[in-house]
C-alpha cells in the first residue's frame, strides 16, 4: 500500500481514501481496514471473514471473494465539490485511477495480480460505514493470486 499511496503532483489536495477487505495477506488477520497513508499505518475497522461480502460488492464477480485483498478507493464527494467546485469529481476519480494504477504496478512487481472491478456504490459505501460515512466508492482492485490458481500450483 506505501508504493501505491503517494500523491501525486497535482493542483488538488488528496481526495481519495483506501478501504481494504482482507482475505488471505501473511501478517494481517482477515477483515476490513483503513489504510492511514501518512502513517502508512492500518486501522482495523472490522475482524471477519468478508469474502462473500466482498464478492458481492463487486457486482458478485467471483474476483472479489476470490483476491488476496481487495481495495476500495472512497472520497467525500460532496465536501471535495464544495471546496473546489465541480472539477473535484474528475480529480477524485483521477486520484482513484492513479493509485490503482499503482496497485497494479506494485502487484505485477510482487509476482502477484491486480485487476480493477464495477461495484454497487450505494451497499460499499454502507459496508464501510460508520467509518466511511458521506464517502462514495471510486475504484475497487482486487490483488492477489485467486485460490483457485494457487490450488492448482
Amino acid at each position: 500500500m506505501a508504493a501505491s499511496s503517494r500523491h501525486p503532483r497535482a493542483d488538488f489536495p488528496s481526495l481519495s481514501h483506501p478501504y481494504l477487505i482482507v482475505n488471505a495477506v501473511d501478517g494481517m488477520e482477515p477483515g476490513t481496514y483503513y489504510y492511514r497513508r501518512q502513517s502508512g499505518e492500518f486501522e482495523m475497522l472490522k475482524t471477519g471473514n468478508f469474502r462473500r461480502e466482498a464478492g458481492y460488492l463487486c457486482l458478485e464477480q467471483p474476483l472479489g471473494a476470490d483476491c488476496s485483498v481487495l481495495v476500495c478507493y472512497m472520497a467525500d464527494l460532496e465536501r471535495a465539490l464544495g471546496a473546489l467546485g465541480n472539477r473535484a469529481y474528475r480529480d477524485a476519480h483521477l486520484e482513484a485511477g492513479l493509485h490503482g494504477g499503482q496497485v497494479y504496478l506494485a502487484a505485477y512487481a510482487m509476482g502477484r495480480g491486480a485487476t480493477g472491478l464495477t461495484f454497487y456504490d450505494d451497499e460499499t459505501a454502507a459496508f464501510f460505514a460508520p467509518h466511511a460515512a458521506g464517502k462514495s466508492p471510486l475504484l475497487m482492485v482486487a490483488v492477489g493470486v485467486s485460490r483457485s490458481s494457487d490450488e492448482e500450483t
